[in-house]
Formats: structure tokens, C-alpha cells, sequence
């Protein structure tokens, strides 16, 4: 709690916003991190993942490749590409 109110000071906000913005990104990197592992274990699709992770499946993708994982698609992430795209062009 130290740090947050440090950071509250520095940032010249109060602190409960700042335990709030780290709550949500902490929750942001364990819905990632869930994501990840589920997709390596072949528990989910890429466009599963990316729904868990709560991001497009193109910044999940984006995200695989910046930290190495190959990628495999399967018949669904066919699928749920060509849904994206559907619901792009409405």
C-alpha cells in the first residue's frame, strides 16, 4: 500500500485509483496468461483464447508472436476469422 500511495502522490491522483488501475491490469495479464496456457494446451482455439483474454484475435496473435508461441489453426479459428470479417463489413 506504500507504493500505491507514492504513486498516487507522484501521479497526483488519490490512491484508490491507483489500486483500481492496477486491480484492472492485473486482471488484464491473468485473463492473458489464461488465455495462453489454455491455447498451449490445445484446450482452446486462437479465437477461443482471444475471447478469454478479452482482445480482438488479432492482437492475440500479435501477443503469440511477440512471445515466441508458434501458432496452429484449426477449422474453427477459420471459422471465427471469417465471422470477425462478417461482422466488420455490417
Amino acid at each position: 500500500m506504500k507504493d500505491a500511495e507514492r504513486l498516487a502522490k507522484l501521479g497526483k491522483t488519490d490512491k484508490s485509483a491507483v489500486v483500481r488501475e492496477a486491480l484492472e491490469k492485473g486482471l488484464e495479464e491473468i485473463r492473458l496468461e489464461t488465455a495462453f496456457r489454455l491455447f498451449a494446451k490445445e484446450k482452446a482455439s486462437t479465437s477461443e483464447a482471444a475471447e478469454i483474454a478479452g482482445i480482438s484475435l488479432g492482437e492475440f496473435m500479435d501477443e503469440l508472436t511477440k512471445r515466441g508461441v508458434r501458432q496452429q489453426f484449426s477449422m474453427e479459428d477459420f471459422k471465427g476469422r471469417m465471422q470477425s470479417a462478417i461482422k466488420a463489413l455490417e
